[in-house]
């Protein structure tokens, strides 16, 4: 660990980045400044590469990484975790932004003070779509007690808005690199932090992200809900709920097919009634 950095935080990026600018800035807009961002270059296009490295010559504490090869993005988290410095890591998508100045600091804060607890994120989540328009905003189970009542039939963390702490989560092996955990590496990581610490999402809207026409498709939405129900058969008898989270997980595979049938404007009261589950 270097003494001078508290939280590495890992930007995984490929393709045209478009909306990046606004997630670097959101996160030197943080009051809390102890901190490193790990961008890594999953493939990038050169226009994006050019918007990156204008900020890293502004910026040390910004470091870029470039991948020889596509190596994915459970490979690329992973290689951010062993080059990171800090004790803490956080997680921020090229096209998310933290919308509270005080996230880190807050999160940060309550890690310090809670030793027990191993993963905090933020209660408050504002859905946008390309243009930056919100479409929703929902909240997220807050306690431990509450946390772990959902999380067999939902991911209550929103993967940018996350802390945790290093050590540990290399001690559980980091992010699964397996084609079973593909689109839902972080669920899987979840689901293991809850078996050594405790859970919290801190109050508060936090989190801005994006839910763009152009992200995963209909087809591996299809199939993240089945590799969803093959984890949490993993965790039966150790989060509460099993029986329901499976019925449940199984419904919702079944409501992705009339989901796509239904015009935007209700599909998005729809997604926001089923994310506040």
């Amino acid at each position: 660990m270097n003494e001078n950095i508290k939280v590495s935080i890992i930007m995984p990026v490929w393709k045209e980045a478009k909306y990046i600018e606004r997630s670097i800035e959101s996160v030197i807009s943080q009051t809390f400044s102890s901190w490193e961002l790990i961008i890594i270059d999953d493939g990038l296009y050169d226009k994006a590469k050019d918007r990156v490295k204008s900020f890293i010559q502004k910026d040390k504490r910004i470091i870029f990484f470039k991948n020889e090869s596509n190596l994915g993005l459970q490979k690329t988290l992973n290689k951010g975790l062993r080059e990171a410095k800090g004790e803490y890591i956080a997680r921020i998508d090229d096209d998310d932004e933290w919308i509270d100045k005080n996230k880190l600091k807050k999160q940060i804060e309550f890690l310090d003070q809670n030793k027990d607890y191993g993963l905090v994120g933020v209660s408050g989540i504002i859905v946008v779509d390309d243009n930056h328009d919100e479409l929703f905003r929902y909240s997220l189970p807050e306690t431990d007690n509450k946390i772990r009542d959902k999380i067999l039939y939902k991911n209550c963390f929103v993967h940018s808005s996350v802390l945790f702490r290093l050590d540990l989560v290399k001690n559980l092996g980091m992010y699964e690199e397996s084609d079973d955990t593909m689109h839902i590496e972080d669920y899987a990581l979840w689901l293991k932090i809850g078996l050594k610490s405790k859970f919290c999402n801190v109050s508060g809207f936090g989190i801005q992200y994006m839910l763009s026409s152009n992200s995963i498709s209909s087809v591996n939405k299809k199939k993240q809900f089945k590799k969803n129900i093959k984890l949490i058969k993993k965790y039966n008898k150790k989060y509460p709920n099993y029986l329901i989270s499976v019925f449940l997980n199984a419904i919702k595979l079944y409501f992705l097919i009339l989901l796509n049938l239904i015009p935007a404007v209700v599909k998005n009261k729809v997604i926001k009634i089923y994310k506040e589950l």
